[in-house]
């Protein structure tokens, strides 16, 4: 049985309050909660109503609690099928919670396995903690100290932003001189838009924008390479061009070679979560729980890029800002950088000029520098 544990970031009350009317339950009892502050909250999906009863005695005896929906004493008392399993949020020490694992391991209810599951994730974060840094081509970075920006570059007609103005292989050789003398160390080049509403270009024009670019990064400047695409054979030609990174949109999902390419290059990746494709994301993106669904999309997609030979510390994550979410998604998903890097991977977040800025702001794209710095500021102080 999978149940899903997600590790929460509650900063504040208000935050509380919101993850606990999310699994439903009463605002007074909300109210109560929310007062009480603990280490550790562990949000888990799928638990039946006489197992979350049970959880919640365990852990109020070891001084802890569990937030459960207002409807779980109801559920216990009646039907126990699949509609009425229900989320719960596990709150206490870490200590707290190996205790209660030591206690559930052998009672029924799906507590065994959930003991079991909770074991592994505990497990899991030893093992992050011990984890290598991140690795891109012969450099090395400490996720939790480093800020690495990386400069787009973008040589398309059409992207949202600087699409046409670097079409022009000249004029992306001067851009690139201006990314780098700026500080970038990395520079990612794109040659298909990836903009809302956008179409894909062929195979050929993808790698006639691009490549020329890369060989040209390679020999002149020190900075490392990303190429943006989620076609296999483009990043094969990319790799093989210079590129360090592939930085695939689709989290390796559009093109079933794109993980073993990666592997065998034994380059870097960046996988991110879209919604849809680009040219339908944004048409009424919905989620019954944003980062609940971003967060195990990502999870499925770095177990599956392990499980295909690409090195833990080459990967890194990207939630996706803009692609198939609301403004408020975005929002949400920079205030809860921390709870993805529980994954154990970098998190990079792209929100420069992107519409949520413009929505807040009620600025045009090219008047969005303000907004995107203040972005990137306060992804970085949240976990990026």
């Amino acid at each position: 049985m999978d149940f899903k544990i997600r590790a929460l970031n509650i900063k504040n009350r208000q935050e509380g309050l919101k993850e606990f009317e999310k699994i439903g339950a009463t605002p007074a009892g909300s109210r109560i909660m929310v007062e009480k502050i603990f280490p550790v909250s562990l949000k888990i999906r799928g638990i039946g109503p006489v197992a979350a009863n049970i959880l919640k005695q365990e852990m109020l005896a070891r001084g802890g609690d569990v937030v459960t929906s207002r409807n779980t004493l109801i559920k216990a008392c009646g039907k126990t099928g699949e509609d009425s399993k229900t989320d719960v949020i596990i709150q206490g020490t870490l200590n707290d919670i190996k205790s209660l694992i030591d206690k559930i391991a052998e009672q029924p209810f799906g507590l065994r396995g959930l003991a079991g599951e909770l074991k592994d994730y505990l497990d899991r974060l030893d093992k992050i903690a011990k984890r290598a840094g991140l690795a891109i081509g012969e450099k090395k970075f400490n996720p939790d100290e480093d800020i690495i920006i990386m400069g787009i570059l973008n040589v398309t007609p059409d992207s949202f932003y600087d699409g046409g103005h670097y079409f022009e292989k000249d004029k992306a050789f001067r851009r690139v001189e201006t990314i780098a003398g700026e500080g970038a160390q990395i520079i990612d080049v794109g040659g298909m838009s990836t903009r809302p509403g956008s179409l894909p270009v062929s195979f050929e024009e993808e790698i006639d924008r691009i490549i020329p670019i890369i060989k040209y990064i390679k020999k002149n400047f020190d900075v490392l390479i990303s190429a943006d695409t989620y076609r296999s054979e483009v990043a094969r030609r990319a790799i093989d061009a210079g590129a360090h990174i592939i930085n695939d949109i689709s989290g390796l999902s559009m093109d079933k070679n794109m993980a073993g390419v990666i592997a065998e290059g034994g380059v870097s990746v960046i996988i991110m979560h879209i919604k849809g494709t680009p040219e339908n994301m944004q048409k009424n993106p919905e989620y019954e729980n944003v980062i609940d669904e971003i967060y195990g999309y990502l999870e499925d997609r770095t177990d599956m890029a392990v499980n295909s030979g690409i090195k833990p510390e080459k990967i890194i994550i990207d939630p996706g800002i803009g692609f198939g979410k609301t403004l408020e998604h975005n929002l949400e998903i920079i205030n809860k950088i921390s709870e993805f890097k529980v994954l154990g991977y970098p998190v990079m977040i792209g929100a420069s000029r992107k519409s949520f800025i413009g929505g807040i702001l009620d600025l045009p794209v090219g008047e969005r520098l303000e907004g995107s710095l203040a972005a990137a500021v306060y992804s970085v102080i949240n976990g990026a």
